[in-house]
């Protein structure tokens, strides 16, 4: 699906529908700025937007979900990836692919960013005209999608700790279970992955709000509007911190558990070693009463 977001002289924020690389490339023309959003695209809207860039090697790479760390340069756009993170059965991430310049901003991305695209729409249609002064920004949509994304995210860290919870009351349980140490690690995993997003996430903001990426205007409104993800990132990961300490103390626990089994089966070993001593020294008492 291919959305089209303008802004009238009145200042207005105005959308419809597309279907045509043709129609897309006639924009420029028609209005100052425009927003595009493709959201799950189909291989037919990836060809559109490979006719857009002019090239099918960032459109590969899209479909693959990668994440970058860096801005890209895609024709005359600046390509950023903000990783937006779901907890469902496993950490999932799904970037939001943000290309931006002075006059256009094309989005892509899938179903489960929606309510931050909704959301940054409603922000920039109460600011334009209202709050924001000059021409319209396309940096002040990249701002506010940081914005929206960390609060996502900040729910999947909380959502998070649902999954450390389980694994506590299993060792609780039954500290001695050999099926909980892979379940800690693997969460151990998921906790590294997140963390290293989040830092290069946290990362791509500062130098958005310095102003040290060429070609990317910034302001004391985009500047504004990233100090909350910025803050919120340095809260997740220090949730995050505290997720995996929590880890740590249960593997303790699961560790401690299984030197208790192994001295269970020692006791148990020694009894039986008592035993079959009693039987083989009645045995040889029998013996020596046939023989004697």
């Amino acid at each position: 699906m291919i959305w089209i977001y303008t802004v009238a002289e009145s200042g207005e924020l105005q959308a419809r529908d597309a279907d045509s690389l043709e129609e897309l490339r006639g924009l420029g023309e028609e209005v100052g700025w425009f927003w595009i959003d493709f959201m799950d695209p189909s291989d037919e809207e990836l060809k559109i937007v490979s006719g857009l860039l002019e090239e099918s090697e960032i459109t590969e790479d899209i479909s693959r979900h990668k994440i970058f760390s860096h801005p890209e340069r895609a024709k005359d756009y600046l390509l950023f990836s903000i990783p937006q993170a779901l907890f469902k059965n496993g950490l999932k991430t799904f970037p939001i692919y943000v290309f931006t310049k002075d006059n256009s901003l094309l989005t892509i991305r899938n179903g489960y960013s929606s309510r931050s695209i909704k959301n940054t729409l409603k922000t920039f249609e109460d600011c334009v005209g209202k709050i924001c002064t000059g021409p319209v920004n396309s940096s002040f949509i990249l701002g506010r999608l940081f914005h929206e994304t960390s609060n996502e995210n900040l729910n999947a860290v909380m959502a998070f700790r649902g999954n450390v919870d389980e694994i506590e009351q299993k060792t609780f349980e039954n500290p001695a279970d050999k099926n909980i140490s892979p379940l800690i690690f693997a969460a151990k995993r998921e906790i590294s992955a997140f963390e290293r997003i989040l830092w290069a996430q946290k990362e791509l903001m500062f130098r958005v709000s310095e102003g040290v990426i060429p070609t990317l205007r910034s302001s004391e409104e985009i500047r504004s509007s990233l100090n909350h993800p910025i803050n919120n990132i340095s809260r997740e990961l220090s949730i995050l911190d505290s997720h995996n300490k929590a880890l740590d103390n249960i593997l303790s626990l699961q560790k401690l558990g299984t030197i208790h089994r192994f001295e269970k089966s020692l006791v148990r070993l020694g009894i039986i070693a008592l035993v079959i001593s009693a039987i083989m020294i009645i045995l040889k008492i029998d013996i020596f009463k046939l023989l004697f």
